[in-house]
């Protein structure tokens, strides 16, 4: 039996902690929260144990792996105890939230004994491995450029004042899903952005960044998450691939279930932590199943320290070009 325990109980760590508590060969055997009230109530749903504080937690030796699912600003020092005892780790993305911090989380993991991975999702969506898989046996040819987008409604940027902004807790989704069917490397970034609704809080609205790649690709990236609160979808998201024997088309906001009831429409979330049958489902807890299968059979996981840590460096150039006004070079 696998002891697992979850740092960080807001939605991703529910997310976490339900899934860990399906799983066959684990148990969760605790959580780890600040918020008394949510960690009470976490403890009566899954009849662990409760931390406020998570060297504590980190200290138990019964504890074989942990999920990190705090705030990004907050990862570094809780990575850096967790490795100091030698716990296997599936950290929230990003990597960090200062590229200063990323590329220490890098040198302190790369050759780290115990399984260490960080959780871009769309890694793990069916959609996005099926495009891959075209890629790599040559259906689509070489190469051109790529669009995406990811909108979101401004109800998430409220969770998120002073621990993150835009480029590095949406856009990273598709800077990593980019790396990930390029494998090539970035090169050059060049970025604008606008802060109106945000403004206040010091955070964008809206970020457009084309990125350059070394074989020449050029990707063109679209977020913003100040959509209406009442936008039928959590995410609207799609990407157009474009090589020079075929396209690939992912329309991520269609998630095959329409509601239209006399007070909303709405597409409920079939890809992502979906519940089947009263159990958690989708994406997240596959790669959550895949985690604790690196634990179990040694394997390397799917997303290494390095590949965060790179999607960290795009973020880390958009950054430097919308505050220089020019295009900037990839730096790692």
């Amino acid at each position: 039996m696998l002891n697992i325990a979850v740092i960080g109980l807001g939605q991703m760590g529910t997310h976490h902690a339900r899934i860990y508590a399906s799983l066959p060969g684990v148990k969760l055997s605790a959580v780890c929260e600040a918020d008394q009230d949510r960690r009470e109530a976490a403890c009566r749903e899954f009849q662990c144990a409760g931390y406020a504080d998570y060297h504590e937690l980190l200290a138990d030796p019964k504890i074989d792996a942990v999920s990190i699912t705090l705030p990004d600003n907050m990862h570094l020092d809780v990575v850096k105890t967790a490795v100091e005892h030698q716990k296997h780790i599936l950290l929230e993305k990003p990597i960090a939230k200062e590229l200063s911090e990323g590329r220490e989380l890098y040198e302190l993991t790369k050759e780290y004994p115990k399984v260490f991975t960080v959780g871009h999702l769309l890694r793990f969506d069916p959609r996005f491995c099926a495009v891959k898989e075209a890629i790599e046996n040559k259906e689509l040819g070489d190469l051109i450029h790529l669009y995406c987008r990811r909108n979101s409604p401004i109800t998430g940027p409220m969770r998120y004042i002073g621990a993150s902004d835009l480029s590095m807790h949406v856009m990273i989704h598709d800077i990593d899903y980019i790396n990930w069917f390029l494998q090539s490397r970035p090169v050059k970034v060049y970025a604008k952005s606008r802060s109106v609704a945000l403004k206040q809080y010091g955070m964008n609205d809206v970020i457009y960044a084309l990125v350059t790649y070394e074989n020449g690709v050029v990707a063109c990236m679209e977020a913003c998450w100040t959509l209406p609160k009442t936008s039928p979808t959590i995410i609207d998201d799609q990407m157009e691939l474009v090589g020079t024997k075929g396209t690939a088309y992912i329309d991520a906001c269609d998630k095959g279930v329409r509601l239209v009831t006399a007070e909303h429409v709405l597409y409920p979330d079939s890809r992502h932590w979906p519940y089947v049958n009263g159990a958690p489902a989708g994406d997240l807890k596959e790669e959550i199943s895949s985690f604790v299968s690196c634990i179990e059979t040694g394997k390397k996981p799917v997303i290494s320290a390095y590949e965060a840590y790179q999607a960290l460096c795009v973020v880390d150039a958009i950054e430097r070009s919308i505050k220089e006004g020019r295009e900037v070079d990839v730096v790692e």
